[in-house]
């Protein structure tokens, strides 16, 4: 009798002449895990013609037999798999490899290209575009330095290749020249506000002076504000006539004009008319830039207590970049908050204006042009000064969006 196990294990077969034979064979394939259950003997034709005998013998396996059967066929699949998962791995890695040697070729022609630019700027071969803006830059009168600030500036923004677009350097070199213009805010200085322009001789202080005290009349009327009181008061003690100018000025406004010669007579102005006058504008002596003395004469006269003025530094607009580096040396020591161009109907170009504005890190208030007291001063504008560059297409939409109030 089977048992139970062995009654549910699949019945299979085998043939062979002998049971000698047969034995054999399954002892081959399962050791002694075999058990025959039955055996026959059956008839198999021959290739020519007859039968010939075979014995047929039914066996079953064991279960554990054939699990190891199982497994070792695992065993064989999972190698496969190994096998298969490592040339995988193997074919990845290669990928990979030719990704990072093509991502390397790629930086290598990036650094090429750079250093062949490189070696073409150094070597003192400028693109055409660079010659071009350099050429324009200096027919608007723009200093040497600032205008290799500005070829600097290009080579670090532009490729080669986009050098080739002259539209496009053109435009952002207008926009650096717009952002290298300082503008001084408007103030509302507490009364008195005394107001006092320095600068060299001939470059029109007295008149600016006037125009500063017209400009603040206009502004009132136009906001339908009390027209303010204020005085002028003139230092000037070395140019001929200049209290006679001043004088016609005070007539024209309707105000006082006074004269002080010493600090004691500024003082005593100054403290008769600071509760009385809503501003106070100080006319003052024009003296060559290099003339050291009497510069510093004029700033000890200046210093009054509670005085606090607000000093403006006076300029022609059409004095060299090398004198105006001069001025504004000369007269740092007045502490002067932002500068005048004046006379700006004499000059075309305002590039050295620019270019030592710039370098010297000063602001610009106000532009007076011709000798209209009433009319011909303004606050200074940066896209005034970008729509006067000589020979450069100006994007007037585009300045308006960046640089208009």
């Amino acid at each position: 009798m089977y048992s139970a196990e062995q009654q549910q294990l699949p019945v299979m077969k085998m043939t062979g002449k002998t049971l000698e034979e047969c034995r054999e064979k399954l002892y081959m394939q399962f050791g002694r895990d075999y058990t025959i259950r039955d055996m026959r003997t059956i008839l198999k034709p021959k290739l020519l013609f007859g039968h010939k005998e075979l014995l047929e013998v039914s066996y079953t396996v064991s279960s554990s037999s054939e699990r190891s059967v199982k497994n070792e066929m695992q065993a064989d699949k999972l190698a496969a798999f190994k096998k298969n998962q490592e040339e995988l791995l193997k074919t990845a890695a290669m990928t990979a490899q030719v990704a990072a040697i093509n991502t390397k070729i790629s930086e290598m022609k990036d650094d090429l290209a750079k250093q062949i630019q490189g070696i073409a700027f150094a070597s003192g071969e400028k693109h055409a575009t660079i010659k071009k803006i350099e050429e324009m830059l200096a027919d608007n009168e723009f200093t040497f330095s600032y205008i290799n600030e500005m070829t600097e500036k290009i080579k670090k923004t532009f490729s080669l290749e986009a050098l080739d677009d002259f539209k496009a350097v053109e435009r952002k070199v207008v926009d650096w020249i717009g952002h290298s213009i300082s503008i001084a805010p408007a103030r509302a200085p507490r009364p008195p506000h005394v107001v006092v322009i320095v600068g060299p001789t001939g470059v029109g202080k007295t008149t600016t002076l006037a125009k500063l005290a017209a400009k603040k009349v206009v502004e009132a009327r136009e906001a339908h504000y009390k027209i303010p009181d204020f005085s002028f008061i003139t230092i000037d003690s070395m140019r001929v006539g200049a209290y006679e100018q001043i004088a016609r000025f005070g007539d024209l406004l309707e105000t006082q004009v006074e004269k002080a010669e010493s600090v004691e007579d500024l003082k005593k102005i100054y403290d008769e008319k600071k509760n009385s006058v809503d501003a106070i504008f100080i006319d003052t002596s024009g003296y060559s830039p290099n003339d050291s003395k009497h510069i510093g004469e004029m700033k000890s006269l200046l210093e009054i207590r509670g005085l606090h003025p607000d000093v403006y530094l006076s300029v022609a607009a059409s004095t060299k970049a090398r004198d105006l580096e001069n001025i504004i040396q000369n007269y740092e020591p007045f502490g002067y908050g932002s500068v005048i161009v004046t006379k700006c109907d004499e000059s075309h170009q305002y590039g050295n204006i620019i270019s030592v504005l710039h370098e010297k890190n000063k602001k610009i208030s106000y532009i007076t042009d011709g000798q209209n007291v009433v009319r011909d001063i303004r606050r200074a504008d940066t896209v005034q000064f970008l729509i006067n560059l000589s020979g450069f297409d100006v994007d007037r939409i585009h300045i308006e969006d960046e640089f208009g109030e």
